[in-house]
């Protein structure tokens, strides 16, 4: 009887181990986020027109250019906040988003507002660049460009969209959960490492 309990608690301390050398041999830890609009897109909201192609839909940079009245760098991902209140819970989130990246020039947070919203003070991160807007571009900006489903007051429901350097939309994030901004970070991070 003692022999099998020997021979049983040898199997099942070696049984993991194995398994576990396995896995480093012959498996890929690799994660991967999902690439929108892989097809075009399909169904545009509002008045936007489709762009259905056999390619993956990108931001067309002449049109951001133009609408930013600046020319954006070409291989940056960006992450757009669009359709936001401004509030301290949004700020704080923003800033801890932007305190784990703000030694990287390869990052860039762009937050686009109304005209009329408060005027932007200019920030300690050199990565966050702000717009105000007229309300046609704004308008243009959140629901033909990026896809958000912007309502009558400029304000969206996932106000956050990471975009790769090749210009494809990466993921939407709810900027006033923190949840969320965890979230935006670790599939930046994948991004990154990438």
């Amino acid at each position: 009887m003692n022999k099998t309990k020997a021979i049983l608690l040898f199997l099942t301390l070696v049984f993991p181990v194995l398994i576990y050398l396995f896995l480093q041999g012959f498996g890929k830890n690799e994660f991967d986020i999902p690439v929108y609009y892989e097809g075009g897109i399909t169904m545009p909201l509002g008045d936007c027109p489709p762009s259905v192609s056999e390619q993956v839909y990108q931001l067309n940079k002449t049109d951001l250019d133009l609408m930013l009245n600046e020319n954006t760098s070409d291989g940056q991902i960006v992450i757009y906040e669009v359709g936001n209140s401004d509030s301290e819970s949004l700020r704080n989130n923003l800033y801890t988003f932007l305190e784990k990246y703000k030694d990287r020039s390869d990052v860039d947070l762009i937050s686009a507002k109304q005209l009329e919203d408060t005027v932007f003070s200019t920030s300690r991160y050199a990565s966050w660049k702000r717009y105000n807007l007229p309300d046609s571009n704004l308008m243009r900006l959140g629901r033909c460009i990026l896809q958000l489903n912007l309502d009558a007051q400029m304000k969206a429901d996932s106000g956050l969209v990471l975009v790769d350097q090749k210009r494809r939309i990466r993921g939407y994030y709810d900027p006033y959960e923190l949840k969320e901004i965890d979230r935006l970070n670790t599939e930046l991070y994948i991004l990154l490492s990438k």
